[in-house]
């Protein structure tokens, strides 16, 4: 039962993480293409975009270690062949999502120390579209040939 609440959690959660990039992305666009000064509201989207991130990793990560699904890959190993759904998430969805975590986070640090506010946003604007693109990669969206989700999932 804890399994299935947590998976809930992160199916969720996957719409908050890419709503809060997608809107920092916009402001982020926004000031790095049309120059304006660096707001409070722009940081603000910025961290909140991070911490969501964060917080869903560590869903993840946590969903990962009760996952039957895991647990059966790593026990028994079946072939790429007989599967796919093993080897997707047990290693390329964790591995994308971790990679994107990590890039989103350089890119917010990184933005936060600069003094110039462009560069504020251009830094913002492409570590946050790499991180992105990783993201929407690593999904299993229903559309998906490799192994597919409902866009949303209940109990």
């Amino acid at each position: 039962m804890l399994y299935q609440i947590i998976l809930v959690i992160h199916s969720f959660m996957r719409w908050l993480v890419l709503g809060s990039l997608l809107t920092t992305l916009v402001s982020a666009y926004s000031g790095w293409l049309h120059p304006r000064s660096y707001r409070p509201s722009d940081q603000t989207l910025r961290v909140v975009a991070t911490s969501i991130a964060h917080i869903q990793l560590l869903v993840g990560i946590y969903l990962y270690t009760i996952s039957p699904i895991i647990s059966y890959y790593w026990k028994f190993r079946p072939s790429f062949g007989e599967a796919i759904e093993f080897p997707f998430f047990s290693l390329i969805h964790i591995s994308l999502m971790l990679i994107a975590v990590v890039v989103i986070t350089v890119g917010s640090s990184t933005a936060k120390r600069l003094k110039n506010d462009q560069q504020k946003f251009k830094t913002t604007a492409i570590y946050f579209t790499i991180g992105l693109v990783s993201i929407l990669m690593a999904i299993p969206w229903p559309f998906s040939p490799l192994v597919t989700r409902p866009w949303i999932r209940l109990f």
